[in-house]
């Protein structure tokens, strides 16, 4: 199925993930997909302000909620960031001498917090001097010295390469449901977006009007579903029927035009749209 079907009797969708200083796609295979990383300017931002040293130590991690939403954050809860400029999986970190200390690696152990999805699995990597920083789906992860007390977000964005991980939680989805559907410009053009402004995306594989969704297990990891009920912007035509279908968990997914619906965990922020045609089977859907 191609964005044209769905302009004329189809329909497209999918959607979350990890990114900081340059760019660098992290493929997982097959047809769920794992790319994330994005281009960006250079500088490492503010000068630090804590005195903490170039080190932030982990420990079970925290979700906080933020202007920039609900993010991810180290023990002491302040904001984690990934940099574009990081090869996932590459074992390295791009981030050394003076940014590195604008930008402490977070190192030692992690622990995911309860009832949280992350976008990718927790690990870790070997900096020069035998130090072990937390990675999160290949991206070694930071916080950011110019960030002073838990839920600041001053580096989101910095340079066009560091950003936060942005969460699905249970939280989340609730206040989702009910929520004003939105229409984002990205790299793919105007396109439908879930009421946190995530884009949305579709999934050939599935049967449109099946009430069933093809996109379980680890599938669904990648790509949560979007919750029902929402509801459309004024002015926004669909290119068919809002409705949904139930999962086997109870969760209700909706649909347009029959399809079901998803966002994609690796789109880290509003406007990304990373899982546009991935594997040649997720698309966004145009408005």
């Amino acid at each position: 199925m191609r964005n044209q079907a769905l302009v004329g009797a189809g329909l497209i969708a999918a959607a979350l993930a990890v990114a900081a200083c340059s760019s660098g796609p992290n493929a997982a295979g097959g047809a769920y997909g794992a790319g994330a990383g994005s281009t960006g300017g250079s500088g490492y931002g503010a000068s630090p302000s804590m005195g903490t040293g170039a080190m932030s130590a982990s420990g079970a991690l925290r979700a906080e909620t933020t202007s920039a939403g609900k993010v991810l954050a180290n023990s002491q809860g302040m904001t984690l960031y990934y940099y574009t400029a990081d090869k996932p999986g590459s074992g390295s970190s791009a981030c050394t001498g003076d940014c590195a200390t604008s930008w402490p690696p977070l190192t030692g152990t992690a622990k995911a917090p309860s009832g949280v999805r992350l976008p990718g699995p927790l690990g870790s990597i070997t900096r020069s001097g035998g130090v072990h920083q937390v990675t999160l789906n290949g991206y070694p992860i930071y916080t950011y010295a110019g960030d002073t007390s838990p839920g600041q977000v001053t580096g989101n964005g910095m340079g066009g390469q560091w950003h936060v991980i942005v969460l699905s939680t249970a939280v989340s989805a609730a206040t989702a449901k009910g929520g004003l559907l939105k229409v984002e410009l990205t790299s793919a053009g105007k396109v439908l977006a879930n009421p946190h402004g995530m884009t949305v995306y579709y999934y050939s594989a599935d049967k449109p009007g099946s009430g069933r969704s093809a996109c379980t297990g680890d599938c669904a990891q990648a790509w949560p579903p979007v919750v029902a009920p929402v509801r459309v912007p004024a002015g926004v035509k669909l290119p068919g029927k809002l409705g949904q279908i139930v999962l086997p968990d109870g969760v209700h997914q909706v649909t347009i035009n029959g399809y079901p619906v998803y966002r994609y965990a690796e789109d880290m922020a509003p406007g990304q749209a990373k899982g546009n045609n991935e594997g040649g089977v997720w698309h966004v859907i145009k408005i």
